[in-house]
């Protein structure tokens, strides 16, 4: 009898406290709230959530729950919010706020990729504002999950389309610290080249060339991550040759012949660089290597042709100044004559071209050869009276 007695009692004071601590902090608010949850009355619970944590903002729980009535509206930088607002007074409810954060970042980026896809068929306007909706979508989606490389890549397709270059390039660049991915660089190169091709168009040389040159540094880190890609070399040495670096472009092209040596572009473009650095013996060797690859490779035939027309005049120059024995004169007309070998090949190829057939001419008259000169004129003006 005694115990049952004891039983009763503890059943008894049990009760008690959990009736007790079931409503003694349950506020008007919280419970007006909670009612409204369970009625999926997403915005009237919002309103007395908002009004609790006014009152009480150190109440986790009720930020916990005006996160997800916001979330419930598509309110998701506002969900993010209080949800932070509730792991800041408590930790109480960290699982279901991760769960939460994942779910509003695979939204907002849902519903990025579906303003974007909007805008391409939209009118211009209308464009560019579904495009600043993608973009407002993408950005929550990062406040949630800020080393998701998809969304930064998302994101910046769209900064792109909207001409917002400046922000296209701080979110790649945002992108890289997280991941190093070829999409990122590439379209971090590309923005680059943009904002150089539009200065070029307002005539602004400074800010092209310094674009430029951020392109070719941002090719260099690329390759870091992509030492073969051909392309990104290619790109890299027509940049350096557009800003005048032939010396800087070197030793890429270098580079390529080594990986390539039976390309035709990459050994011309070397003999082209070379003959601008008055390295005229070599360049002749990668030009003859492009006609080894292509025996009718005009562009090589010309500049093989000029090479060895520059290295005569040069010799020829010299033994002048230095009022050498005439038997030096066969020393520089075998390399017109070489040179005359070569334009043959190329007017033969391009007979309808006057400049052509002008190279051929003084060719002929620096091997002595006048009486072709003579014709080679005469053909290069009848083609110009036509």
């Amino acid at each position: 009898m005694k115990n049952y007695t004891i039983l009763a009692i503890l059943t008894i004071i049990l009760t008690s406290f959990l009736l007790f601590t079931g409503f003694q902090c349950a506020s008007q608010e919280m419970t007006s709230a909670k009612l409204y949850i369970q009625r999926s009355d997403w915005e009237s619970a919002e309103k007395w959530l908002t009004q609790e944590v006014q009152k009480n903002p150190q109440n986790a729980e009720a930020w916990w729950l005006l996160g997800s009535a916001r979330m419930q509206r598509t309110n998701y930088k506002g969900a993010v919010e209080a949800f932070d607002a509730s792991l800041k007074n408590s930790n109480e409810f960290t699982e279901k706020i991760s769960q939460a954060k994942k779910y509003i970042w695979g939204q907002a980026l849902n519903m990025g990729v579906n303003y974007f896809n909007k805008s391409i068929s939209a009118s211009a306007d209308s464009a560019v504002l579904l495009r600043q909706q993608a973009i407002e979508s993408y950005n929550t989606a990062l406040i949630v999950n800020a080393d998701s490389v998809i969304t930064y890549q998302n994101l910046a397709v769209a900064q792109h389309a909207n001409g917002n270059y400046d922000d296209e390039i701080a979110t790649l660049k945002e992108g890289l610290k997280r991941k190093q991915t070829s999409a990122l660089h590439t379209s971090l190169i590309n923005a680059y080249l943009t904002k150089a091709q539009n200065a070029e168009a307002a005539s602004n040389k400074q800010e092209a060339n310094a674009n430029y040159d951020n392109a070719i540094a941002a090719i260099i880190e690329a390759r870091k991550f992509s030492p073969d890609d051909v392309e990104l070399l290619a790109t890299m040495i027509d940049l350096y040759v557009r800003l005048g670096k032939a010396s800087d472009a070197k030793p890429y092209i270098r580079e390529a012949v080594a990986k390539d040596p039976t390309n035709k572009v990459y050994q011309y473009n070397l003999g082209v660089l070379l003959m601008q650095t008055d390295s005229l013996e070599e360049a002749i060797i990668h030009f003859e290597a492009a006609l080894q690859a292509d025996p009718k490779y005009d562009v090589a035939l010309q500049n093989i042709g000029v090479a060895y027309m520059r290295i005569g005049d040069k010799m020829k120059q010299d033994a002048q100044s230095q009022d050498l024995k005439k038997d030096t004169d066969k020393l520089y007309l075998e390399k017109f004559k070489k040179a005359v070998g070569y334009l043959e090949q190329l007017v033969e190829l391009k007979k309808e071209d006057p400049n052509a057939w002008d190279l051929m001419a003084s060719a002929y008259a620096n091997a002595n050869l006048l009486k072709e000169a003579k014709a080679a004129l005469e053909t290069a003006d009848a083609l110009r009276n036509k």
